[in-house]
């Protein structure tokens, strides 16, 4: 998985951004870290945006990826807990799909 690091002041994210906006001086470049990681937080979708009612129900977690200290907001592919460890499906249209390890 790709994330964006901060040569300044180490933040990370999945997006990239021009210049870090913790510190906002440093640039951010890319570094591959393993897909894997914990379920953080999660919610149900039982009511969903009309571009998603086909899939609802469904759940979106916030994963701690294990190699990074950045977090992922992320489709699941059915029900999960916090503490749940969970790898990286696939991308769908920009979207993570995790699975349940």
């Amino acid at each position: 998985m790709r994330i964006f690091k901060c040569n300044s002041c180490d933040y990370g994210s999945v997006s990239s951004k021009y210049t870090c906006p913790a510190c906002r001086t440093g640039k951010l470049e890319v570094e591959e870290v393993s897909p894997k990681g914990m379920v953080f937080s999660f919610t149900d979708i039982h009511i969903a945006p009309a571009e998603f009612a086909d899939i609802a129900p469904y759940t979106i977690a916030l994963i701690q990826l294990d190699d990074a200290d950045v977090k992922v907001t992320a489709r699941m592919d059915g029900p999960v807990q916090i503490g749940d460890e969970v790898n990286l499906d696939k991308i769908d249209g920009g979207a993570f799909l995790y699975t349940k390890i």
